[in-house]
């Protein structure tokens, strides 16, 4: 009888596909970050991202992340950096370009880049990020887990790749069958 083909993918095909498919999201996101005016990125700002009424849907294109980041995400970290006693200022803005905003940017591209070159290690970068927004949303917006699916998602596609890319331990020596002289002396 012929052994069953296996019916899960392997581990590598999940791993591509979740490169792939939820983690690219990051890629938009920091092309938005960069004003790369692509994928949406070059849209309007909508009123509702900023907390006011309006009858658009926010998109995080460039607009709203470089809003979010000016009144949002830079009090947010600015907060965390003097609670750890750190003496450093962020800062995000028209006047330095949208500075924090960049540097955003570029850890998302990294991480991203670092999925396929060290999955793992990508894999890590992209888990803190998330996870830091996720704190973000429900410390500084006071959001519930309900209105953070996308977040929860991505964080739970970068946690995947990271258990499924950690090397797996060398196989153990197999003890020879193999019978050596004092062994056939012993038996006979």
């Amino acid at each position: 009888a012929k052994p069953r083909a296996h019916v899960m993918p392997s581990k590598n095909l999940l791993v591509k596909i979740l490169r792939i498919v939820p983690l690219a999201l990051y890629l938009r996101s920091a092309a938005c970050k960069f004003a790369i005016p692509a994928f949406g990125c070059d849209g309007p700002l909508c009123p509702v991202a900023v907390g006011k009424p309006g009858k658009c849907v926010p998109s995080a294109n460039t607009a709203e992340q470089y809003a979010w980041c000016e009144h949002a995400w830079t009090p947010w970290a600015n907060n965390l950096l003097q609670k750890a006693h750190v003496p450093i200022k962020v800062k995000c803005s028209k006047a330095n370009g949208y500075e924090f905003a960049k540097v955003i940017g570029a850890l998302e591209v990294a991480g991203y880049s670092a999925l396929w070159a060290k999955p793992a290690e990508g894999a890590f970068m992209l888990t803190v990020i998330m996870v830091g927004a996720i704190h973000f949303h429900m410390t500084q917006l006071g959001d519930s887990v309900d209105k953070l699916m996308l977040q929860f998602a991505l964080l739970a596609a970068s946690v995947a790749i990271m258990l499924l890319s950690k090397p797996s331990a060398a196989p153990a020596a197999k003890k020879s069958t193999r019978r050596t002289a004092s062994s056939r002396k012993k038996t006979a």
